[in-house]
């Protein structure tokens, strides 16, 4: 079975800026199948919102086309996490905690505190593609 990923927004920012970067692999190894991308509707709509500001010069349809990776089957439903320093990642913490592998994957770790977010395992880019690299 694949393990269920929650994506923070930096994170998928990072890999529609800069292909082939971390962040970009990442996502990519979501595509391939290796891992699955769980999300509820609050973060698609922030993914939408944050990819579609005018700074990153993205097109609607590319961003269209980054999102098609969020398959409907993979849909979390909302639920409540603790607070986090930042209350708008509190999303993506509640996101992951409906999820069996209950992991998350940003490159602003210091927003998720660990000793705030277990039993979720706050992963960055990095550490998500060596998990990757191990379980394949």
């Amino acid at each position: 079975m694949k393990p269920d990923w929650v994506l923070d927004t930096n994170v998928l920012v990072s890999a529609a800026l800069t292909a082939g970067g971390t962040c970009d692999q990442v996502l990519r190894a979501a595509i391939d199948g290796r891992v699955t991308l769980a999300w509820s509707a609050p973060m698609l709509a922030e993914y939408r919102e944050v990819l579609l500001r005018p700074k990153f010069k993205l097109s609607r349809s590319a961003v269209a086309a980054l999102l098609a990776a969020f398959d409907p089957a993979h849909q979390v439903p909302v639920g409540v996490a603790p607070a986090l320093p930042d209350s708008d990642d509190e999303i993506f913490l509640a996101a992951a905690l409906a999820t069996s592998d209950q992991i998350l994957v940003t490159g602003n770790t210091a927003h998720f505190p660990a000793e705030i977010c277990r039993p979720a395992k706050v992963l960055t880019p990095s550490a998500a593609l060596q998990t990757i690299a191990v379980s394949t």
